[in-house]
């Protein structure tokens, strides 16, 4: 617990660091919290930061397309405080002004090497914003997955799973959109495609079920390794699926589908 003078003055240092120091380009935040006496693992606690990030983005949020240095200067100068900074700066910034910070934070995300980081950004600033307009920006995240960036589309991976989980009714236009890039799927992303089938089986099987149904057929090896990845329980249909490709000519069917029997025997116990 911050005590009630402690949040004053940090409250009002914030303040006096977005008035002054700011806009003479001195980024130093820090400068902020570290006069905050207590440290657990010899780091300033997280409310602290939370606190200081907050009431900056409520100061910046009308005109943050202003600040972009300042925001690339906490990624890259300021750890992982900065980090916790700027995507409550992010987070506040992207509601008034979505397309420009998408289209700033497109840039950031594919520069990371970094997947916490990649993480925090897609979780605290991107998601809060797109559970209430998927319809908006839907599109643009699906298009950062062609640029097959290993960061991104774990990233991806996971606001993909929490925003069908909050919304169900975007398994159908996200599967649909997904499938189409199919025939061309990277092994990243052949990945990306089993994991969010795997996701969809765990809020609405039918949906999950009726997927292998359509597909039952299929001879296509990518087609045959994403659905074979995405095996979490036992059907029929799938059953019969495996073994037709275990029975294949082709040999990476033919493994496929020898893996695919393997992983139908343990769900049908």
């Amino acid at each position: 617990m911050i005590s009630l003078d402690w949040k004053e003055r940090l409250k009002k240092d914030t303040i006096d660091f977005y008035e002054r120091k700011l806009p003479n380009h001195d980024y130093d935040i820090d400068i902020v919290y570290n006069v905050y006496p207590e440290r657990v693992d010899n780091k300033v606690p997280a409310p602290v930061i939370t606190l200081v990030g907050k009431t900056l983005a409520s100061k910046l949020a009308k005109d943050a397309d202003k600040y972009f240095p300042f925001y690339d200067y906490l990624l890259s100068h300021k750890g992982e405080s900065g980090v916790m900074i700027f995507v409550y700066i992010m987070a506040r910034a992207i509601k008034r002004h979505p397309d420009v910070f998408f289209e700033y934070l497109e840039k950031v995300l594919f520069s990371l090497q970094d997947q916490k980081t990649c993480n925090l950004i897609f979780d605290k600033a991107i998601y809060p914003y797109l559970k209430e307009h998927p319809e908006k920006y839907l599109d643009t995240l699906l298009s950062w997955l062609k640029r097959d960036n290993l960061y991104v589309t774990k990233g991806l991976q996971k606001i993909f799973t929490k925003l069908i989980n909050y919304k169900p009714e975007l398994i159908k236009p996200i599967f649909n959109k997904l499938e189409t890039s199919w025939l061309y799927a990277t092994p990243r992303m052949i990945k990306f495609n089993s994991q969010f089938i795997k996701a969809i089986y765990t809020v609405d099987t039918d949906y999950y079920l009726s997927i292998y149904n359509t597909y039952k057929s299929t001879r296509n090896p990518i087609f045959a390794e994403i659905l074979c990845n995405a095996i979490v329980c036992y059907d029929g249909n799938i059953e019969t699926m495996v073994d037709t490709w275990a029975h294949s000519g082709n040999v990476k069917l033919k493994k496929i589908g020898l893996h695919g029997q393997k992983i139908i025997k343990r769900r049908k116990k």
